[in-house]
């Protein structure tokens, strides 16, 4: 019995010896750098300034820049040191050096000599020369990929995307970068974004109340009681064709009909208004929650509410009267 056991357990170390023996497949880490470049073309689009003298499209001076002008963009430096920026990866450095021949760490933003940042070396890409029309980048191509990147170091003077330029404009933006497959879907968002306006307003073009208040919002300034239906008319038509997103955001606020109330008060005088604090009359209290300011949203949100419906049937009735 004794033997038996033996037995077994040389067997099973056997065993675990030829598992151990199998050879286990490692997996091999990528061979080379990783293609940066992709399939993309960029156009590069002049952005007119808002304090320009000239505003008219189709004048030679439109928006600060003449036809023949240039405008250069070379690699920042770093104030605390005076080094180039590094607008590369380590990865794209590589990459781009294998593709472009370069020598090794050619794209170093340390080199002493040949710097290829340096918009002096006539063998580097060191600056980006932009005109008022014509400006465009293929990102399969090294040098323009590279020259993309330049532009992309200067985030205060050129917008990244529509959408950056859109949504967080800024007064120093000189071009914009719009990728032509971005710019493609950004017209079909528009496209979209205007057939539902004239959907939203179908259903409200007659409204002369709703029409202000929507032409009041968009325009931020006030609109007078007594404004003729056509001219509301005509003012939307404008809106739609500016900027249809924030129209349609303004037409579709489920805080519009409280709005359009609360302005129809004030036109009665059964609410007051101060530097664009909305009061109740009666007892002068602010028209908004303890702790906020009492604007035309928080006013519209404050009789929206369950709660206040005694408040906002009252000022209705009053109206009526």
């Amino acid at each position: 019995m004794a033997y038996k056991k033996k037995e077994e357990e040389i067997k099973a170390e056997m065993r675990a010896e030829a598992v151990e023996s199998v050879p286990v497949a490692k997996q091999e880490a990528p061979k080379g750098p990783v293609n940066c470049l992709r399939n993309e073309r960029i156009k590069v689009e002049f952005v007119p300034s808002p304090s320009a003298m000239i505003q008219t499209k189709g004048h030679m001076l439109y928006g600060g820049m003449s036809e023949n002008a240039i405008r250069t963009f070379v690699v920042p430096r770093l104030a605390s040191t005076g080094m180039f920026k590094n607008i590369l990866t380590d990865n794209e450095k590589e990459f781009l050096e294998q593709a472009m021949g370069l020598e090794y760490n050619a794209l170093s933003i340390y080199r002493k000599d040949n710097n290829f940042w340096d918009d002096s070396n006539p063998q580097g890409i060191g600056k980006v020369i932009l005109r008022k029309q014509g400006n465009y980048l293929d990102l399969s191509n090294p040098v323009d990929y590279i020259k993309y990147k330049i532009l992309l170091a200067h985030p205060d003077k050129i917008a990244s995307s529509l959408r950056e330029l859109k949504n967080r404009p800024k007064a120093t933006y000189q071009f914009v970068l719009i990728s032509e497959n971005a710019e493609a879907q950004e017209n079909s968002l528009m496209i979209d974004a205007t057939k539902r306006c004239y959907m939203e307003y179908g259903k409200i073009e007659n409204d002369k109340d709703i029409l202000r208040a929507v032409i009041e919002t968009f325009e931020g300034r006030p609109v007078a009681p007594n404004v003729k239906l056509d001219y509301l008319q005509g003012k939307v038509m404008d809106a739609i064709q500016k900027d249809a997103n924030r129209f349609l955001s303004i037409l579709t606020d489920e805080l519009l009909p409280a709005k359009v109330l609360i302005k129809k008060c004030v036109d009665a005088g059964i609410i007051g208004r101060k530097n664009d604090a909305y009061y109740k009359l009666d007892d002068g209290s602010p028209l908004c929650e303890m702790g906020e300011e009492s604007t035309l949203n928080n006013a519209a949100k404050y009789i929206s509410s369950v709660k206040r419906q005694e408040l906002k049937y009252s000022l209705e009735a009053r109206l009526k009267q």
